[in-house]
C-alpha cells in the first residue's frame, strides 16, 4: 500500500519543495515558514493593506471558503499573493504572481476553497509593487480536511477531467475599472492522503499545479498551487477592465495534463 503524503516527511512532490518537517500540534511554525519563504524581509501584519476572510470554525474542513481582499484605498499595483495554512502537510497553499491586467483603482480580491488538516493559522501575505510585504491572518478550528474520505468512486472523478467554466462579470458602475472573473475546474485534486472507499488503498496524488489567466492576451495572474486547494478547484478574482475583456485560462496538473478554456464577457 503506498504511503500517504503526510507520511513522506515533507519531501518534494511533483516539483514542489515543501517547507518544513511535521509540526507538533502546539508548535509555532510560522517563524520557520516566514524565513524560508521571505528570508529576513519585514512583514507588516494586520495593517489593513490586505484582508483575510475565512470562517473561524469550518463546517467541512475539506471545503473551507477563503477570500482575500485588497481595499480600494490601496492604490499600488500588486506583485504577488501567497496563502499559507501553518499546520497543513504543505503549509504553502498557493502563490499568485500578478501581471499588468490585474488592475487597480478599486477593491481587488481572490477567493477559493481550501483543505485544512489541523487547527491552524491561515495567512495571506501580499507583496505590493514597491516590494513591501503585508499580512493578514486568522486562526481556524478545522481538522481532517486533507485526509477526508473520498465519497465517490475515483474512476468517476476523472470523467470530464479538466472541463472548465470561465465567466466574467462587469462592475455595477461603468466608472469602476475592476471586473470579476470565475473559473471552475473539474478535477479531483487528489492529495495522496485520501482512501479509495472501494479498495481501502490511498488514491494517488494528482492535483492542479498551475493556473494562468489572461485578459485580452495580457496576464492577470499565474498561480502556483498545491494539494491544499479543494476538490474541483473554484477561483473567483478581480481583474482590470481592458479593450478586450475575454479571459483565457490555461491549467496544468501534476500529471502534466493541460486544459484550456475561454470566457465570453457578460458586458463591455
Amino acid at each position: 500500500m503506498p504511503l500517504p503524503l503526510k507520511c513522506l516527511g515533507y519531501a518534494a512532490l511533483a516539483g514542489l519543495v515543501l517547507f518544513a518537517p511535521a509540526a507538533k500540534a502546539d508548535e509555532d511554525v510560522w517563524p520557520t515558514l516566514k524565513q524560508q519563504a521571505f528570508g529576513d524581509r519585514p512583514i507588516a501584519a494586520e495593517d489593513g493593506t490586505v484582508v483575510l476572510e475565512i470562517p473561524g470554525t469550518a463546517e467541512d474542513a475539506a471545503l473551507v471558503p477563503l477570500t482575500v481582499r485588497v481595499p480600494p484605498q490601496v492604490k499600488q499595483n500588486l506583485k504577488s499573493l501567497t496563502l499559507f495554512i501553518d499546520k497543513n502537510p504543505d503549509p504553502r497553499v498557493a502563490t499568485l504572481t500578478f501581471g499588468p491586467a490585474a488592475g487597480n483603482g478599486g477593491e481587488r480580491s481572490f477567493s477559493t476553497r481550501v483543505r485544512i488538516d489541523n487547527f491552524s493559522y491561515v495567512r495571506a501575505v501580499l507583496e505590493t509593487e514597491d516590494g513591501t510585504l503585508h499580512m493578514a491572518s486568522k486562526f481556524v478550528a478545522a481538522a481532517g480536511g486533507c485526509g477526508a474520505m473520498q465519497a465517490k468512486d475515483p474512476d468517476t472523478e476523472t470523467v470530464d477531467l479538466g472541463k472548465m467554466i470561465v465567466k466574467t462579470f462587469p462592475p455595477a458602475l461603468d466608472s469602476n475599472p475592476i471586473w470579476s472573473g470565475l473559473v471552475m475546474i473539474k478535477h479531483p485534486n487528489s492529495n495522496g492522503m485520501q482512501l479509495d472507499i472501494n479498495t481501502a488503498n490511498f488514491i494517488p496524488a494528482r492535483f492542479v499545479k498551475e493556473v494562468v489567466v489572461k485578459r485580452g492576451g495580457e496576464l492577470v495572474f499565474t498561480m502556483d498551487s498545491t494539494f491544499s486547494i479543494s476538490t474541483n478547484p473554484n477561483f473567483r478574482f478581480t481583474f482590470g477592465r481592458g479593450a478586450d475583456n475575454n479571459l483565457d485560462v490555461a491549467v496544468t496538473d501534476t500529471d502534466e495534463a493541460q486544459f484550456a478554456a475561454q470566457s465570453t464577457p457578460s458586458g463591455s
